[in-house]
C-alpha cells in the first residue's frame, strides 16, 4: 500500500493515537473479559469494542453467527441468555455495562454498534453513568457504526458522546455526510487508504483512523503520514512505534 506524506511538517506534533481493537486480539481472546483486563494495563490511548442487543440488554459480541467464536453453532438472536454461552478460551460473553464498570474514568472506549435497533439502547445505559472530566486526547466514549443511520438517529437523538462514521472502501459524499453526522472521527479500511479522502476529511476538522493495522512498519509509516490514528489487535506492541 502506498500512502504519500499528508502533513508531515505537523504529524510529529499530533499525538498519534493506538486503539486496541476488540480489546487486543492479537493478544486475548476478542471481546473478553481478560482481554479488556489486559489492554487497560497497556499504556494505550483507548479500546475498541462491539456490541450486539439482545432482549433489552447491551452484550460484547462481534459476530452474528456464533461458530467461530463459540462452540455453538447458530445465530446470537436465537440465544436464551447469552451470558449463558462461553467464548472459546472459557469464558462468558461480557456485557457491555461490565465493561463500563471497569473502564469509566480510566481508559477511553470506542463502542462500535453492530446490531439493528441498538442507538436508544446505548445512550439509555450510558445515561447511568456519571459525567468525567474531559479526556486530554480522546473522548471517553466514541460511538460508531457501520450502519450510518444509526449515527444519523444518535445524533438526532441528541447524542452528546463523540460519534464516527466507520466505511468499508471509499466513502460517497464524504462531505455530506460529515454536514449531516457532525461525527468527531471517520473510521476507514486498511485496504482502501485513499490521501485525498484522509485530507478531505480532517480538512473538514475530522479525525481520520484505520482499522486494523498490525504492521509496526505500516504503523510507524501512516504516523509520519498525518493520519490521527490506528485500531490494531496488537497494541502492546504497536504503542512502541516511533
Amino acid at each position: 500500500m502506498s500512502f504519500e506524506v499528508l502533513v508531515e511538517d505537523t504529524a510529529a506534533n499530533r499525538h498519534f493515537l493506538i486503539i486496541g481493537h476488540r480489546g487486543a486480539a492479537g493478544e486475548k481472546f476478542e471481546n473478553s473479559l481478560s482481554g479488556f483486563k489486559h489492554a487497560l494495563s497497556l499504556d494505550i490511548d483507548a479500546i475498541e469494542l462491539d456490541i450486539r442487543a439482545h432482549k433489552g440488554e447491551l452484550w460484547v459480541i462481534h459476530d452474528h453467527e456464533l461458530s467461530r467464536l463459540t462452540a455453538v453453532k447458530g445465530l446470537f438472536d436465537d440465544l436464551e441468555n447469552p451470558g449463558d454461552t462461553l467464548l472459546n478460551n472459557g469464558e462468558p460473553i461480557p456485557r457491555l455495562r461490565d465493561i463500563l464498570d471497569l473502564y469509566w474514568g480510566k481508559m477511553p472506549v470506542n463502542i462500535e454498534i453492530k446490531s439493528l435497533n441498538t442507538a436508544k439502547l446505548l445512550l439509555e445505559l450510558l445515561s447511568q453513568y456519571p459525567a468525567l472530566p474531559d479526556a486530554p486526547d480522546l473522548p471517553w466514549i466514541i460511538i460508531s457504526s457501520f450502519d450510518h443511520r444509526q449515527i444519523l438517529e444518535l445524533r438526532q437523538l441528541g447524542c452528546e458522546w463523540a460519534l464516527a462514521p466507520v466505511s468499508y472502501g471509499i466513502p460517497m459524499q464524504p462531505l455530506e455526510m460529515i454536514k449531516t453526522l457532525q461525527p468527531y472521527s471517520w473510521h476507514i479500511d486498511n485496504e482502501y487508504l485513499d490521501k485525498n479522502l484522509v485530507r478531505q476529511i480532517q480538512d473538514q476538522g475530522v479525525r481520520v483512523m484505520m482499522y486494523t493495522v498490525n504492521d509496526a512498519d505500516q504503523a510507524a509509516h501512516l504516523k509520519k503520514s498525518g493520519l490521527d490514528g490506528i485500531f490494531t489487535d496488537f497494541p502492546s506492541i504497536l504503542r512502541l512505534i516511533d
